[in-house]
């Protein structure tokens, strides 16, 4: 039995046991990263020929992860205006390279003329999805001055001690240090479950230590500079202690370079402590784990998720479909709609009771 035989297997096992509380088990969904690759794959248009990917296609995608998972409770999570202010207090550079795209993507299936005509596409699409989840039986959240991973974080530890189980689904590797008996990162562009096994058996390295490693490797996308000269082949050899369960902190780090210098072994360790300043401040930057969130906003998304989860209601959904001139894109609408959130509006429904 291959891996995705087994994975179809326990899928099947738990929709035969189910979920029997909304909390039971809680999927949290990183909206901006879902959303930006549904714009750029999903050849979508409306019956006017206009490029409406980015709402389809995010649709369909959390719609099928729910089909498959069956949560009891469905969470999406975008970033605050300013969210990343924070970070670049740290080091100005962060996220610099976004803004400096000359072209967000280009699509074979629909090329924008311009830069500013894909944008402007893009924040039309991205405002008119609020209508949509507002309709679903799903919890969303976009809190001023924190990032979405920020608020996903704080989520997670919010209901460890509640929820029997937490999914995350994002392509974004930073969720990682997050996972746990009880927390797993689903990737839906590699099919991949991320649990503990699986980590270690890919990157050889405990969750608990990710983000150390991750301080070497940097991340281009958030435009945060690794350490140069030190691959994860190095970082694996000269720190195996990545891979026990024991968290390996930076000090733990510090005094072993200095402790194996003094040996007078290996370059690597110096060149780490030559590195250290950098390591200390990729550490701040990756670090979610922190929960570095002002009072306030820990309290504006505790009152959020505690609030009654919005029940489906599909018949203004399907009017936005038919006002958009959306319904080519899906020809059973109705259907989608009743198999994909029927059991998710069920547990909605628990929250209204209480």
């Amino acid at each position: 039995m291959n891996k995705y035989q087994e994975l179809f297997k326990k899928l099947q096992q738990e929709k035969v046991n189910g979920p029997s509380d909304v909390n039971d088990h809680v999927m949290v969904f990183d909206g901006l990263n879902t959303f930006i690759r549904a714009f750029g794959a999903t050849p979508s248009t409306n019956e006017d020929g206009e490029h409406i990917g980015g709402i389809t296609g995010f649709l369909f995608s959390i719609g099928k992860v729910v089909r498959d998972f069956r949560p009891s409770r469905c969470v999406i999570v975008f970033d605050g205006r300013g969210g990343s202010a924070r970070r670049k207090k740290i080091n100005g550079d962060y996220k610099a390279n976004r803004a400096n795209k000359t072209r967000l993507r280009r699509h074979d299936h629909q090329q924008f003329a311009t830069i500013e005509d894909e944008q402007e596409a893009m924040r039309w699409q991205f405002s008119r999805l609020v209508s949509y989840l507002d309709n679903l039986p799903v919890t969303f959240l976009a809190i001023d001055g924190i990032e979405a991973d920020d608020t996903i974080a704080y989520i997670a530890n919010m209901y460890k001690d509640i929820a029997k189980k937490i999914t995350i689904v994002s392509t974004d590797r930073d969720f990682y240090q997050l996972i746990s008996p009880q927390l797993q990162v689903w990737s839906p562009i590699k099919k991949k479950m991320y649990d503990e096994a699986a980590l270690i058996e890919e990157f050889g390295v405990h969750p608990n230590n990710y983000v150390v490693y991750r301080t070497f490797t940097g991340d281009a996308s958030d435009n945060i500079a690794g350490v140069d000269g030190i691959g994860p082949k190095t970082i694996l050899k000269t720190f195996p202690e990545l891979a026990d369960t024991k968290e390996f902190t930076l000090e733990d780090l510090q005094n072993k370079c200095k402790d194996k210098i003094t040996l007078k072994e290996g370059k690597s360790y110096q060149k780490v402590l030559d590195s250290y300043d950098t390591i200390e401040m990729n550490y701040r930057l990756m670090n979610i784990k922190l929960l570095n969130i002002p009072a306030q906003n820990c309290s504006t998304i505790r009152g959020i998720m505690q609030q009654p989860i919005p029940m489906l209601n599909r018949q203004e959904f399907q009017r936005l479909f038919m006002e958009d001139k959306m319904w080519n894109t899906m020809k059973n609408l109705p259907e989608w709609l009743t198999n994909t959130w029927l059991s998710l509006n069920a547990f909605a429904q628990q929250t209204h009771k209480k």
